[in-house]
């Protein structure tokens, strides 16, 4: 009987211990979100990308010009735009961060065009999601 009783008790810990282990874990620095959001990217999946913004993510091109805001807008862009290029690669070649900004100079492959472009891209992270995105330079070759 005791031993049932233990079991019993123990039982919800291990089915915890079990869930933990198994669930993704969120990301939890600034660069790691921004990791986890070229990932996302790389796999095509839309819903994994917009999982890491705000909900009022705004985007930008520098200096400032305003080009995209929340995330329904970015469901509808990305959601046409990875299967136009379905060999689309992102390679993070350099990352870092100060504060709650993360500074990422990436390689962009197989895109529709046959063309590579390096960008660098600035994105402000809050609470584990990603709320503003910089779009600095892009160079096309």
């Amino acid at each position: 009987m005791l031993k049932r009783m233990l079991a019993i008790a123990v039982l919800p810990f291990c089915f915890y211990s079990t869930i933990a282990r198994t669930a993704d874990p969120a990301p939890a620095s600034p660069e790691e979100v921004v990791r986890a959001y070229t990932e996302a990217a790389n796999r095509h999946d839309v819903e994994g990308l917009l999982a890491l913004y705000a909900p009022s993510i705004r985007k930008f091109r520098f200096p400032g010009e305003l080009t995209s805001e929340g995330i329904e807008h970015n469901r509808a862009v990305y959601s046409k735009s990875f299967p136009a290029a379905p060999h689309l690669k992102i390679d993070i070649l350099e990352l870092f961060s100060v504060g709650d900004k993360v500074v990422v100079h990436d390689r962009v492959t197989g895109r529709p065009d046959g063309k590579t472009a390096d960008e660098i891209t600035v994105y402000q992270v809050q609470d584990a999601r990603i709320t503003n995105i910089v779009y600095v330079e892009q160079q096309v070759h």
